[in-house]
């Protein structure tokens, strides 16, 4: 851990009621005399003062102590909180840095103190910036649950389990004339199935948590005039995007944050997909709706129940040339108040379309559009956010690691290897570790604290 004292404005740039600058360090308290004249502070004590170096006043506001190691970081903190803007409390700052041992913080470098001095286990700290950034009110609550302690209970927890059943394992290996007096070999699997299901909904839940931190992408296909800017404006309850009965008005991509079962999602109205487009602005508008399909989670294929079913296949078959096998679509069967074209009826029950999924539904009336929603949940695997935690693609990643440990382990039970099965079970425990940051390189700590913001 450095010694340095550091600094850095913590809170957004701009206007606003506050702006807060903090230290962390051993020069804390040195910090807060030069600037304010004050000595020997009480801690968690708001004292009302003129900030100033050399006589020359820089801002004036209030400063608080926090003692080592009842502060955020663990070490002697100390924050000036004065006026808000773009200059007050860059000067505040700016003062700070020429004093003699204080330095700028790096990114995420007050919430990385926080880690190494034992305030925050991993996944909290990195709630620290999930709930910094979180998209939806459920990504929120997820990194607040986290930031509580949530995700590390549950992960302890089947640390435990796996800990308790090693030792039984090694106290076999190590007093084999006992064998048969203390362990019994069902029990043992039992415990190892009941250990795998806690960390299979571990994994959902976190996979749960990935999704509300990264969101999805949704992107709206079909040929021109099919309702795609229509539906665009009813999923996000607003006029986002020029609706005519003119084919081709959409010349552009226009992309939209909504929400779907508490999920933020992104999504995106393209130009209608037709061989022969109108213009050259027409084309390079039909070009970037073809490269926005490989960005997609889902992609929904509007198609126009009153055309002929050539339309919509036209349309399926330019996605299929893009998307190849990788093809995760969702029929939507526009206008549907209205009746349809006998050959689109046909369309949809050929063998291009009979397996894909299909919704029907009309803008206009809004029948079918809280099917879609549901139809929408289900395909992006969005579940009850009731329960999760924030999480990020690494977890997933040591989630799906302690998995594969103990499924080895419980084959190695099953072959009667206790040594290899205890060695798997310690691995299993190594990953779950990795989470929480009692097993963790510099390298990922690093990576994962240079995405914070600088004051945090």
């Amino acid at each position: 851990m450095s010694a340095d004292t550091i600094a850095a404005i913590a809170t957004a740039p701009g206007r606003g009621g506050v702006a807060i600058v903090r230290v962390s360090g051993d020069l804390a308290l040195s910090a807060l005399e030069a600037l304010t004249g004050l000595k020997d502070p009480k801690p968690r004590f708001a004292y009302f003062k003129t900030f100033a170096l050399n006589q020359e006043p820089l801002d004036e506001g209030v400063v608080l102590y926090f003692k080592a190691p009842h502060s955020y970081t663990g070490e002697d903190v100390v924050e000036f909180q004065g006026h808000a803007g773009n200059i007050a409390p860059q000067r505040v700052l700016s003062a700070l840095l020429k004093l003699p041992g204080i330095r700028m913080a790096e990114p995420g470098e007050f919430t990385k103190r926080a880690f190494l001095n034992g305030k925050l286990d991993l996944t909290a700290a990195e709630a620290v910036e999930d709930l910094i950034s979180a998209g939806s009110e459920s990504a929120a609550k997820a990194a607040l649950s986290s930031l509580e302690g949530r995700f590390e209970e549950r992960l302890n927890a089947i640390t435990e389990k796996l800990t308790n059943f090693r030792v039984r394992i090694e106290a076999c290996l190590d007093f084999p004339e006992e064998h048969e007096d203390f362990f019994d070999s069902g029990a043992a699997a039992a415990d190892l199935a009941a250990i795998k299901a806690d960390a299979q909904a571990a994994f959902d839940s976190a996979n749960q948590g990935v999704k509300l931190n990264e969101g999805a992408r949704l992107v709206l296909a079909g040929a021109p005039n099919a309702g795609k800017s229509s539906l665009l404006n009813a999923l996000a309850g607003a006029d986002k995007a020029i609706v005519t009965n003119i084919p081709g008005t959409t010349r552009d991509v226009l992309s939209v944050n909504i929400e779907v079962g508490g999920i933020p999602v992104v999504i995106t109205d393209t130009a209608g997909l037709r061989d022969n487009p109108g213009d050259e602005i027409e084309a390079i508008g039909i070009k970037r709706a073809l490269t926005e399909l490989k960005k997609a989670d889902l992609v929904l294929l509007m198609a126009d129940r009153t055309a002929s079913g050539e339309a919509a296949a036209q349309s399926l078959q330019q996605i299929k040339e893009q998307l190849g096998s990788d093809l995760k679509l969702l029929v939507l069967k526009s206008k549907a108040d209205l009746k349809a074209d006998p050959s689109f009826n046909a369309m949809m029950e050929s063998e291009l379309f009979a397996a894909l999924p299909q919704i029907s539904l009309s803008v206009k009336s809004a029948d079918g559009l809280d099917a879609l929603r549901k139809e929408l949940q289900q395909a992006l695997g969005i579940m009850p956010t009731a329960g999760v935690y924030s999480a990020r693609r690494r977890h997933l990643q040591a989630l799906q690691d302690c998995l594969d440990a103990v499924e080895r382990c419980e084959w190695q039970l099953a072959q009667g290897d206790l040594v290899l099965c205890a060695r798997e079970a310690a691995i299993a425990a190594e990953h779950l570790s990795a989470i929480t940051g009692k097993i963790t390189s510099d390298e990922i700590l690093g990576r994962i604290f240079s995405t914070f913001c600088i004051g945090k």
